[in-house]
């Protein structure tokens, strides 16, 4: 599960922030509160999330899906850093707050671009009908799954990278952390996959972080 802190939040949600999977400090960001995420507003059907958005401008949401349907997994359009994008990526990061002083200031380790996309098809029942979504997977821990079984299994990787997200996952308490980008209000991306061994809070009137 994603590493998420306060200020992590907060640097998902900056304008431009596009590539929130692919760069990380030396060192973990933060530490992963529940009770933090406790406070969020817990839906079980994509359509409310975006109706709470139009309605009162939430950006930051838990989403409990009923079933996954699969995993789509693209070929990235651009698999290399451009030098603006990584000129981008590093002014982004240093002008934050995320990243810890250490001996060097605010040292940065950008990692390779991944060479796909993933996506999670995914389906919500409400009164008896079944809605179908599908929505991008930027979790930083996907990434790191990635690197770790194509470093363990070469070629080979796409069997247990699926397994991991099609049946493992699917099977606990799986739910998601969606956020929007600031300059793109209506795009909501798949910030982090949340398995908790207790249920969290699911009171929708809980105070929430916006």
């Amino acid at each position: 599960m994603m590493i998420i802190a306060p200020k992590a939040i907060a640097f998902l949600l900056t304008p431009s922030n596009v590539m929130q999977n692919r760069c990380q400090a030396e060192r973990p960001v933060g530490q992963f509160v529940p009770e933090l995420l406790a406070k969020l507003p817990l839906f079980s059907d994509f359509a409310a999330v975006e109706k709470a958005r139009i309605d009162h401008g939430v950006t930051l949401a838990r989403l409990r899906p009923t079933r996954i349907a699969g995993l789509d997994i693209k070929k990235a359009d651009n698999p290399v850093w451009t030098d603006e994008e990584k000129e981008k990526l590093l002014r982004l990061q240093q002008q934050s707050e995320l990243f810890d002083e250490v001996e060097e200031g605010k040292q940065i380790r950008l990692l390779e671009k991944l060479p796909f996309d993933f996506h999670y098809r995914y389906e919500c029942d409400v009164d008896g009908q079944t809605f179908a979504y599908k929505h991008k997977l930027v979790d930083w821990e996907v990434g790191a799954l990635y690197r770790t079984v194509r470093r363990q299994h070469g070629d080979a990787w796409e069997a247990p990278f699926r397994a991991k997200l099609e049946q493992e996952l699917p099977s606990k308490d799986l739910q998601f952390l969606l956020g929007t980008i600031h300059r793109f209000p209506g795009q909501w991306l798949l910030i982090s996959l949340i398995y908790p061994p207790k249920p969290l809070a699911e009171n929708p009137n809980q105070a929430g972080l916006f």
